[in-house]
C-alpha cells in the first residue's frame, strides 16, 4: 500500500501545480520557499538555484525527486526555471516553463521481475498563475489554454519502445483553477476547477504477450472543486500518521457526455472490442480519521461489444449506474457507521442477446432494475492505512459487525419483482447460537411479485429443471405466505433474542 500511495504522490505532481503551485506569504521569496517547505513535507527531496531580481525571484534549475519505499523505484521531475514576479497590486505572479518532464524509474521487487523506465512529459500551453490576497487568506488563480501528459521513452528490462508500442497520450483544453487556503499548524484549502474537453489516446504492446490493446475516448465539461485539511509531516507515505495527524479531505467531480473506443488485437485468442458512451458522470470522494467515502454515478449509458467468441455484437444499455461506500478505517471501541449501495437502473439487452435463450419471446423484455441499499454499524479491529499491522493481522478479521439495516434491496426483472428490507443486530459474544457468525436478533421483510409464474415460464423454455422448481415452490410454502395481490408472496423472517428463528411467526429453527 506505501508503493501506491508514493506512485499516487508523483502522478498528482501536475494537479498540485496547477492548483497549489505556492503555500506562502505574498512575496516571491516566501511563496517559493513555502512552496518548497509543502513539497519537502510530502516526501520530496528539492534541488534548484535562486537568483534575487530586486523584489522579484528567479529559481532554475529546479528538480524533484522521490525514493519510493519497499525499493520500489524513483521518480524524478525537471521543472526547469520557475520566475516570481512581484506585481504592482501586490499580488505575486507565477510564471512556469510550457514542458516539464518526469521519470519515473521502477526497481524489481522480485529477480523474475524486470525494470521499468519511463519518462512523461508534463505540457502547459499558455499558463497563467496568480497568487493574491493576505497572507492569512490566499487565492491562488490558474489558466491555462491545454495542458497534457505525454510518454516520452519506455524502457523495460533495457529495452526500449516506441510509440508503436507504447503510447500514452492525455490531453485537455479550457482549463481554470481557484485554489483558496489558510496555513498554520494544519494547511486548510478550497478548490473548484474546469476542463472544457478532455481527451486520451493509449496503446500498449506489452513484452511476451501476444495482444495489443488500443484505447482512446475523452471527457466534456469536467469540473471538480474539493477541501480538506493537511497536517506538515515528514511522513507523507504513511497515511495512517497523516490520519492520526488531521489529514482530512472531501471532493467532487463531474462530466458531461464522455465516449471510449478499446479495441484488443490478439492472434491467438481473437479480438476484442469495445464502443461506450454515456451522458454525464459524477464521483465523490471523502477521507478522514472517520473513515473512507465513494459516491458515484453514470447516466445514459450505451456499450457495444465484438468478441471473436460471439456471433454477434453484445449490446446493451442502462438509464443510471451507481454506488456507494463508506468504510470506517480507524481502530476504535466505539462503533462506527459503514454503508454499501449499488444501483442498476433500467437494463436493457438487444433483442439478439434475448434470443439466445429465449427466441421465441415467452419472457417479458421490460427493463431490468437492481437496487443495493446497506447501512450498519462495525467496530474496527486494526487501523485499516497502517501497512504494518495489514501485515500482522495475518487470517484475523479486520473488525466485528453490529448491526444492518436493509433500507432497500430490490430486483425488477423478466415480469418478477423481489423486495426486501429490514433491521438486525449481531451479539458478538455469542458464536454459538449460528456456529460460526454472531447471533442476529432483528426481523426482514420480503416480498416476491410474480415469482411463480416466471418460474413456470423457465420450466417451460426448458431453463429450469423440474425438480428444480418443485423444490422452490416447497421452500416458499415453508417460507411465504401468499400476498395481496395475484402470484403474490410475503415473508417476515425474525432473528429471536432466545436464538429462534421465525418465518410468519412459524418456527424454522
Amino acid at each position: 500500500m506505501s508503493r501506491l500511495r508514493s506512485a499516487s504522490l508523483c502522478l498528482a505532481l501536475p494537479a498540485t501545480l496547477i492548483g497549489q503551485a505556492a503555500w506562502a506569504d505574498l512575496t516571491p521569496a516566501q511563496v517559493w520557499g513555502d512552496w518548497r517547505q509543502y513539497m519537502e513535507n510530502m516526501g520530496y527531496t528539492i534541488e534548484a538555484q535562486e537568483t534575487a531580481e530586486g523584489d522579484d525571484l528567479t529559481v532554475s534549475d529546479v528538480t524533484m525527486r522521490m525514493q519510493m519505499p519497499e525499493d520500489g523505484g524513483a521518480f524524478s521531475m525537471s521543472i526547469g526555471t520557475l520566475n516570481f514576479v512581484q506585481a504592482e497590486d501586490g499580488a505575486v505572479d507565477i510564471r512556469m516553463p510550457e514542458d516539464m518532464p518526469m521519470t519515473i524509474d521502477i526497481a524489481p521487487e522480485k529477480p523474475e521481475d524486470k525494470p521499468v523506465s519511463m519518462v512523461l512529459n508534463y505540457g502547459q500551453t499558455a499558463p497563467q498563475m496568480t497568487a493574491s490576497g493576505t497572507p492569512e487568506a490566499l487565492q491562488y488563480d490558474y489558466t491555462a489554454e491545454a495542458i497534457s501528459v505525454t510518454l516520452t521513452g519506455l524502457t523495460v528490462d533495457g529495452e526500449s519502445y516506441g510509440e508503436d508500442r507504447a503510447k500514452f497520450n492525455l490531453t485537455g483544453s479550457g482549463v481554470t483553477s481557484r485554489t483558496e487556503m489558510t496555513v498554520g499548524e494544519l494547511r486548510s484549502y478550497s478548490q473548484t476547477g474546469q476542463i472544457e474537453n478532455l481527451q486520451y489516446d493509449v496503446l500498449m504492446d506489452p513484452p511476451d504477450e501476444p495482444a495489443t490493446l488500443a484505447l482512446k475516448g475523452g471527457l466534456a465539461q469536467i469540473s471538480f472543486d474539493g477541501s480538506g485539511e493537511l497536517p506538515v509531516l515528514d511522513a507523507a507515505d504513511d497515511m495512517a500518521a497523516m490520519l492520526r495527524a488531521g489529514l482530512a479531505f472531501q471532493g467532487g467531480f463531474s462530466a458531461g457526455a464522455g465516449n471510449t473506443d478499446m479495441k484488443v488485437s490478439d492472434p491467438e485468442n481473437g479480438d476484442f472490442g469495445l464502443i461506450s458512451t454515456s451522458g454525464g458522470a459524477k464521483l465523490n470522494v471523502a477521507m478522514g480519521p472517520e473513515g473512507l467515502a465513494y459516491d458515484g454515478s453514470q447516466q445514459d449509458i450505451a456499450v457495444d461489444v465484438t468478441a471473436a467468441e460471439m456471433p454477434f455484437p453484445i449490446k446493451f444499455s442502462m438509464a443510471e449506474t451507481g454506488f456507494n461506500l463508506k468504510l470506517p478505517m480507524k481502530k476504535s471501541e466505539e462503533l462506527q457507521d459503514f454503508a454499501f449501495g449499488v444501483t442498476l437502473d433500467q437494463f436493457k439487452m438487444s433483442d439478439m442477446i434475448w434470443g439466445i435463450f429465449d427466441p421465441t419471446g415467452q419472457l417479458p423484455r421490460d427493463p431490468a432494475t437492481l437496487v443495493i441499499d446497506l447501512t450498519g454499524k462495525a467496530k474496527v479491529l486494526f487501523d485499516m492505512m497502517d501497512p504494518e499491522v495489514a501485515t500482522r493481522m495475518g487470517d484475523q478479521e479486520p473488525g466485528e459487525l453490529h448491526a444492518l439495516t436493509v433500507n432497500e434491496v430490490s430486483l425488477k426483472a423478466a415480469g418478477a419483482a423481489f423486495d426486501a428490507s429490514g433491521d438486525i443486530t449481531f451479539d458478538n459474544g455469542d458464536m454459538e447460537t449460528l456456529p460460526g457468525m454472531p447471533k442476529p436478533v432483528g426481523v426482514l421483510d420480503l416480498s416476491l411479485v410474480g415469482g411463480v409464474a416466471l418460474m413456470d415460464k423457465l420450466v417451460s423454455m426448458g431453463l429450469l429443471p423440474q425438480e428444480q422448481a418443485m423444490g422452490a415452490r416447497m421452500m416458499m410454502g415453508l417460507f411465504a405466505v401468499p400476498g395481496e395481490g395475484e402470484d403474490s408472496l410475503t415473508s417476515k423472517i425474525e432473528f429471536t433474542e432466545e436464538g429462534a428463528i421465525l418465518a410468519n411467526g412459524q418456527r424454522v429453527k
